[in-house]
Parts: structure tokens; C-alpha cells; sequence
């Protein structure tokens, strides 16, 4: 079986990080000028953050042999414009990524009228995109999207333990907080709803090795087939 093909849309991904290992490729997706809505394209692959080193060192604890595809739109702090995010969508769709994996999302709900065909196309090609939510009650596109699997963190969830929320808008719950890092506390490491989204990115690859053609309809089953169903009201 060929390698996962899994694209991260983070902070970049550092290949000589000892929990990463090699990227296959990468891209850059920032605005060429503060406001002025349009993106600049490049090959940098700088992390100067650390996030994105962080989600692909999560996902590949699980995904050994996995192909990672690193879309940077984050650079100096954990904000993007929605222009890049699109393209860093689009770009890995391109890759023909099995699985996206986005570490954040928008309560802008105008911004849902551009995501929604984008994802819906992802979904129809057997993409599986995953993405961070804040709460299991909250709105954040596109993690509600029934293209895409939302994930917000859930402080009852150790490192294995995923908790489904069937009737709510965002399905699962898991735990948030990176990889431990030798000699450094984990109280003051990176820590939130892009980590949990991460350990489901991570399980699905899992899931991926004994079934390649799975869809994320089919992702979807098989996680909350895994997970402890905990149902909770939601309030429009």
C-alpha cells in the first residue's frame, strides 16, 4: 500500500524536529501586504512558530510512513487571512491529499458561503478533512461542515480517549495537548482544540492502513464506533 498522503495547513513543519521527520513538500500562503486580501505563494519552509512541528509530530507518532504535505499561513502568530486559507486548501487538494488536516476555524459565518463548496469538493474526491473546533457546542466553520470532521478539546480526554458528540455540531472530542518534549514542562508546551484535531487526524491515519478507499462518511462511523458516546444539549 503507498504512503498516507496527509496535508497540514499550520504553521509549516519542521523536518528536523526528532517527532517529525521528512516532509515531502511544502508551500507558503501569506498576504502579500497587511489587508490588502490578496496571497503570495512560496516555497519557505520556516516554522517559526512551531505549531505545525507540533501537529506533525502528534500525527506522526500514529502514521509512521505517512507522506506530509506542509502548507504554512501562519507566520509570527496563530492568525490567517481566510485568502490563505483557501489557497492552502486548494493547493492541498492539489497534493491529492488523503487527509487535510486544519488546525483552526472561523465563528464568521459569512466566511461559510466559501468554504463550503471548496470542502464539499475535498469530500466528493474521498478527501477526509479534519478541523479544530473550540467546543462541541460551538459554531466554527468549517469543523460543523457534514463534509468535515470537527474536533474541539476535551479536558476528560487522556491521550487515547475520544468522546462523541452525535447530536451536537461539532462530533468529537479529544485530548489537547502535544507530544511531551525532553527537558521541557508540558504545562508550559502548546496546548488546544488543533491538538485534538491532530490525535483524530493521527487515529484516522490509522484507520486508513487496513482500509485505503475509506471515505469520511466512513472515517466518521469508524470513530465514533471508537469513541464514548456522551450526549449534550445544544441551544440555537
Amino acid at each position: 500500500m503507498p504512503p498516507i498522503s496527509i496535508a497540514i495547513i499550520d504553521s509549516r513543519v519542521n523536518p528536523g524536529h526528532s517527532h517529525v521527520g521528512h516532509v515531502e513538500d511544502g508551500a507558503s500562503f501569506l498576504p502579500r501586504s497587511p489587508g490588502d486580501g490578496t496571497v503570495a505563494r512560496s516555497p519557505d519552509f520556516r516554522d517559526e512558530i512551531g505549531h505545525g512541528t507540533a501537529i506533525a509530530g502528534i500525527i506522526r507518532e500514529k502514521a509512521p510512513h505517512a507522506r506530509f504535505h506542509a502548507a504554512k499561513i501562519f507566520a509570527g502568530s496563530l492568525r490567517a487571512s481566510m485568502a490563505a486559507l483557501l489557497a492552502a486548501l486548494e493547493w492541498a487538494v492539489e497534493q491529492n491529499a488523503k487527509i487535510i488536516h486544519l488546525s483552526l476555524g472561523t465563528r464568521n459565518e459569512r466566511f461559510k458561503e466559501v468554504l463550503e463548496p471548496l470542502c464539499r469538493s475535498a469530500f466528493e474526491r474521498g478527501t477526509i478533512l479534519v478541523a479544530a473546533a473550540t467546543a462541541a457546542d460551538a459554531l466554527i466553520w468549517p469543523a460543523v461542515l457534514d463534509t468535515v470532521i470537527g474536533v474541539y478539546w476535551n479536558a476528560l480526554c487522556d491521550e487515547e480517549t475520544l468522546i462523541h458528540h452525535p447530536d451536537n455540531p461539532v462530533e468529537f472530542g479529544a485530548h489537547g495537548l502535544p507530544r511531551p518534549i525532553p527537558g521541557r514542562p508540558q504545562e508550559l508546551n502548546f496546548r488546544g482544540s488543533s491538538f485534538a484535531a491532530a490525535r483524530v487526524t493521527a487515529r484516522i491515519a490509522e484507520l486508513l492502513v487496513s482500509d485505503p478507499d475509506m471515505n469520511c462518511q466512513q472515517a466518521r462511523s469508524a470513530l465514533a464506533h471508537l469513541a464514548r458516546i456522551e450526549r449534550l444539549p445544544f441551544l440555537l
